[in-house]
């Protein structure tokens, strides 16, 4: 990232002057271009050769960029959904982030921009066009107060056109929207219940589930993890015994006995549900009200946290939620 960092304070004073609407909504200052150079099928496999990690998950290190360049551009804890976000754009595929193949609007490389919003950054260099494509996504969270699906949704259909549905349909934009953005909202933090559907007492009806970074938004880890193993009813989280587990998001809290220790689920209303087993200490009263990030107890005697997720009483995957 020390490239990438040389760059930032350049791309700010763009992004200041950006224009809103059109596909990305974005446009950069139109300073001579520094764009991509074609390369050919050559090029591109002699450099992934000097870019080989020898990492079967990561072979050129670019998830890990992704992950990097997300927590120091976007936020702490959003280095997981940019890179979901990456491989939604590029699936990390050489020919897409070297441009070889573009998209059929004409995007390019790993973070896909545009070359008339993008005409000053070389679009090809996959470091250049994360560090992009971030500061982008930063500042659609700034126009949408860090709710993170109509951020997402800006990235891909552009932030006039998603202005256009919110302002149209109100609560029920989801609705709106074309079905690759759909489909692209569902791939990256999944499907959204819309608020309307299900008010739940105790938990603000204007917060969108699952909807942004901040009170409602996805969920944030609840222990500082040693490891963690998938089970059938969810994930069991290995920590430290006695570190604290905190509320994965708001809602309101019912307790209960358990053969691990207490059990503490949160409704976050709209039908979702988060439940913790195996916590000692635990802090606030049943049918109490709790913040994302407020303690709840501590990882008791195994170390482990059973946490499970659920929608409507359904099991659902939590990894496809939580962010980190």
């Amino acid at each position: 990232m020390a490239t990438a960092r040389s760059e930032i304070e350049g791309v700010r004073a763009e992004i200041a002057s950006l224009r809103d609407g059109g596909a990305r909504g974005l446009a950069m200052s139109q300073r001579p271009s520094t764009g991509s150079k074609a390369m050919s099928v050559a090029d591109v496999a002699a450099r992934l050769k000097t870019m080989s990690t020898g990492d079967g998950a990561d072979p050129y290190g670019w998830r890990q960029m992704a992950r990097t360049t997300g927590e120091q551009i976007i936020g702490s804890g959003y280095g997981s959904i940019f890179e979901r976000q990456i491989q939604q754009e590029s699936g990390f595929a050489p020919d897409v982030v070297f441009g070889l193949r573009k998209s059929s609007a004409g995007a390019e490389g790993i973070a896909q921009l545009m070359p008339q919003f993008y005409p000053s950054v070389n679009r090809t260099d996959p470091q250049a066009s994360l560090l992009a494509g971030a500061m982008s996504m930063d500042h659609y969270l700034g126009a949408w107060d860090g709710d993170v699906r109509k951020a997402l949704a800006s990235y891909n259909a552009g932030l006039g056109k998603v202005r256009q549905v919110v302002a149209a349909h109100g609560e029920r934009w989801e609705t709106a929207l074309p079905l690759e953005t759909r489909q692209y909202l569902s791939a990256i933090v999944g499907d959204m219940r819309p608020v309307f559907a299900r008010p739940v007492s105790g938990v603000a009806s204007t917060a969108a589930v699952f909807g942004g970074r901040g009170p409602g938004g996805v969920l944030t880890m609840p222990v500082d993890r040693t490891g963690s193993r998938p089970t059938a009813g969810g994930l069991d989280l290995f920590a430290v015994e006695g570190s604290a587990v905190r509320a994965p998001a708001d809602g309101t809290v019912h307790v209960a006995a358990g053969d691990e220790g207490s059990v503490v689920t949160i409704d976050h209303g709209n039908g979702w549900r988060s439940t913790l087993r195996g916590l000692g200490g635990v802090v606030p009263e049943d049918g109490s009200t709790i913040r994302r990030g407020e303690p709840l107890g501590v990882v008791d005697t195994g170390a482990r946290v059973a946490f499970g997720l659920t929608l409507d009483g359904r099991a659902v995957d939590p990894l496809r939620y939580l962010l980190g």
